[in-house]
């Protein structure tokens, strides 16, 4: 009969698991000072799409393109925001510039 010795342990662990609910460190997560462009060209955009078209997609498309430049630069954390803004800026410019030639065709004879 052969001797069958026992598989060895496994290791420990390298490192415990950090404790859950801990706060982020200062500084984590990166900067937000320009997060603020994100958001405002996301409302101007869906601002321009349900009432005001262009008085509000073209703001929505300066700030959605500040914000990509912004999060490009590492100042904001949320630069899809304002390419979203971005998309409904434009989307809401050219819906309004449609219906304005319509109006005016439209009342024009």
């Amino acid at each position: 009969m052969s001797e069958m010795t026992p598989p060895p342990p496994p290791p420990p662990p390298a490192t415990p698991p950090p404790p859950p609910g801990m706060p982020m460190p200062y500084g984590a997560g990166g900067n937000t000072s320009k997060n603020s462009l994100g958001v405002w060209a996301l409302v101007l955009g869906i601002v321009s799409i349900l009432c005001c078209g262009l008085l509000a997609g073209i703001p929505a498309i300066i700030l959605g393109q500040n914000s990509k430049k912004a999060q490009a630069q590492g100042l904001a954390t949320n630069g899809n925001l304002g390419n979203v803004g971005f998309i409904l800026g434009i989307i809401g410019s050219v819906l309004g510039t449609i219906g304005f030639i319509y109006n005016v065709s439209r009342f024009s004879n």
